[in-house]
């Protein structure tokens, strides 16, 4: 009975040995578990700091005020997106802004300008596409639909939630308020866009007819063009093919891509030249020291006050001269992206 008794209490010492190590190794495993968390965190808060500290920093290199800095670092974080994208892409920007103006209905309006504008935000340059109505340019033109009927319009102002299209020229406008309405506009050496948009509320102002719809992201964009084009200034001798003695025509080329160039005379010099829709062209041109002989003919006229433009499509152009211009056209571009990059800092 003793020796029963004995080795009964050697098994449960032995046991509570046992589940005394157990417990306490589980013990070290909880302890160094929170350890590692613990250092996470602190890694991950001093880094959020650290972030944070760069970012004021950034921002404020870019003349930004402390009151804007704070609202970019919230909203982007409520909306999950990165801080720093907001003072480097207008998008990113936009969104931010966006966020900002919803959920606070006495949003600062000025300094939200004066922000863009500091950023470089408040000019879209041709060769970039819209992503939002707060892009369109102020007195942009453009035709409105409803219902199978058309009227001018052009962008007359825009906020930060509306935009507001003034009717030209309507005597007799159908009631548009609460209808959803199409705006089509073109914008030059880039695209034709198409908005649509209920109509939230019609301002009267002196015999003006302006209408109030708020902002979206939702424009469709349709290519006008095969290829770029970036506008240059240089001299360009022509002459019309079909002429026996040709005269030679002294121009100045205002733009030009791969398909063609637009070139430009004086008005008073339009009935001498004789130059039509139609009429195939030669000229001679040079662009960073390639000297270029191209054949084209007229596609379309513009005229203003003082002077009149020929817009010619090329024709037969050599594959090189095609590559050649390709090539300076991107070059272009990407100084005139490098010239943005320079003035948002």
């Amino acid at each position: 009975m003793d020796e029963r008794l004995k080795a009964l209490e050697s098994f449960k010492s032995a046991t509570d040995t046992q589940i005394t190590e157990i417990l306490l190794l589980i013990f070290i495993i909880l302890f160094l578990v929170i350890i590692f968390i613990a250092i996470l965190y602190f890694r991950k808060t001093i880094k959020a700091r650290f972030l944070k500290k760069l970012f004021y920093k950034n921002a404020k290199e870019k003349g930004l005020s402390d009151k804007i800095i704070d609202i970019l670092w919230k909203y982007s974080k409520k909306i999950d997106r990165d801080p720093f994208l907001s003072l480097e892409v207008k998008a990113s920007f936009e969104k931010v802004i966006d966020q900002y103006v919803n959920e606070n209905p006495d949003y600062d309006e000025e300094l939200i300008k004066e922000s863009r504008k500091k950023l470089g935000f408040d000019f879209v340059p041709p060769f970039v596409p819209l992503t939002s109505t707060k892009d369109i340019e102020l007195f942009q033109g453009g035709r409105l639909n409803y219902q199978n009927q058309t009227f001018p319009v052009s962008l007359y102002d825009k906020d930060e939630k509306y935009m507001y299209w003034l009717m030209i020229d309507v005597v007799s406008p159908p009631d548009l308020k609460g209808k959803k309405i199409k705006i089509i506009f073109l914008r030059r050496d880039d695209a034709i866009y198409t908005l649509e948009g209920e109509v939230t509320d019609i301002i009267y102002d002196s015999g003006k007819v302006i209408l109030q719809i708020p902002h979206h992201v939702d424009m469709k964009r349709t290519q006008r063009r095969q290829y770029a084009r970036v506008e240059i200034d240089i001299p360009i001798k022509t002459r019309i093919l079909s002429d026996i003695k040709p005269q030679i025509i002294t121009a100045e080329g205002k733009d030009i891509s791969a398909g063609g160039i637009r070139i430009c005379i004086p008005q008073n010099k339009r009935n001498s030249v004789g130059i039509e829709i139609g009429t195939e062209l030669e000229m001679e041109f040079e662009i960073e020291g390639k000297k270029l002989q191209l054949n084209g003919q007229v596609v379309n006229i513009v005229e203003r006050k003082n002077i009149i433009c020929y817009g010619i499509k090329f024709k037969n152009i050599k594959p090189a001269d095609e590559a050649y211009i390709l090539k300076f056209v991107k070059k272009k571009q990407q100084k005139l992206r490098e010239l943005m990059k320079n003035r948002i800092g």
